[in-house]
């Protein structure tokens, strides 16, 4: 049996680090990313590998640094689903602070995510964007 603690931490390491070239064999070609609080400007819903790395790479390039804070990664009844809470401090170009919290579902599929839902407070998005004059579709 695969520990899906142990691959939920790989994962939120590969999306801290941005490694895209680490989704091979971790990521199902039909991933699904939910951002169901997700503000005016930001797609609330990713489906497929290609179309998520797509947009992440853009959302990527705009970030400096990136660190994960206070996780936390739980098992569920569900045996394919983890349910991690944990904070965010990162640099966004050009050197602006960002921080924010989150409540990320997991799902996995023999061994592969499946689905990543992420709930995050859309206002330092919405607060980034402004001082930006960017969204992320």
């Amino acid at each position: 049996m695969t520990d899906l603690t142990e691959l939920t931490r790989d994962w939120l390491d590969i999306i801290a680090s941005g490694a895209f070239h680490a989704w091979a064999g971790k990521v199902a070609k039909d991933v699904v990313f939910r951002l169901p609080f997700a503000p005016p400007g930001v797609a609330a819903e990713l489906r497929g590998f290609d179309h998520a790395q797509d947009v992440l790479r853009g959302v990527w390039s705009t970030k400096q640094s990136f660190a994960w804070r206070d996780v936390v990664i739980r098992r569920t009844e569900d045996p394919d689903l983890i349910v991690t809470t944990a904070r965010s401090e990162a640099i966004v170009n050009p050197d602006t602070p960002y921080a924010n919290s989150y409540v990320i579902f997991t799902r996995f599929r023999d061994g592969q995510v499946v689905e990543h839902v992420e709930y995050f407070n859309p206002l330092p998005v919405m607060e980034l964007f402004g001082r930006r004059g960017g969204a992320v579709d």
